[in-house]
């Protein structure tokens, strides 16, 4: 079975890279798309996102990390997904997946939606959290992996 895991991973976080373990395990091959999201303004490149889950995912050889054109859907197709695997944290992302898993089996009934829920210690590692702990200078050692870390570490003392 192969499956697809996309995200805009601004910065990745070890909550994603904890899914993207997780669903490794569930599928033959698993492709992880960095995407870019159009309701939000990115604060890292994508290459520099393709670059920290290529580092992070190097120890999982079934994982294959790719930049997402288009629609989630097309991502998948172009892979030869069969499932989607998406995260959930809370209410309010089972709602919002919910939503978009029906979009996307209206768009192709064939690829099958799979959410794996947040184990609790990651619930709050969001990106969007460790983005404002960057904007104030705190400590994001523990919500990042260690090349995510390494390289902001090193893009602040410059």
């Amino acid at each position: 079975m192969t499956g697809a895991f996309c995200g805009s991973f601004d910065p990745l976080t070890r909550g994603h890279l904890d899914i993207i373990e997780r669903a490794s395990k569930i599928t033959d091959t698993l492709y992880v798309f960095v995407a870019v999201n159009s309701g939000k303004r990115s604060m890292y490149s994508l290459e520099q996102r393709l670059e920290w889950l290529e580092q992070a995912t190097v120890h999982l050889p079934n994982v294959e990390c790719r930049m997402q054109k288009g629609l989630v859907i097309e991502a998948c197709r172009e892979a030869g997904a069969d499932i989607l695997i998406r995260g959930i944290r809370s209410e309010q992302d089972c709602a919002y997946e919910q939503n978009m898993a029906f979009m996307n089996s209206y768009l192709d009934h064939e690829i099958e939606t799979i959410c794996l829920f947040t184990r609790p210690e990651y619930y709050l590692y969001s990106s969007s959290n460790v983005r404002e702990l960057i904007k104030y200078g705190q400590d994001i050692s523990m919500f990042v992996p260690d090349c995510v870390y390494k390289t902001l570490c090193i893009k602040e003392e410059e």
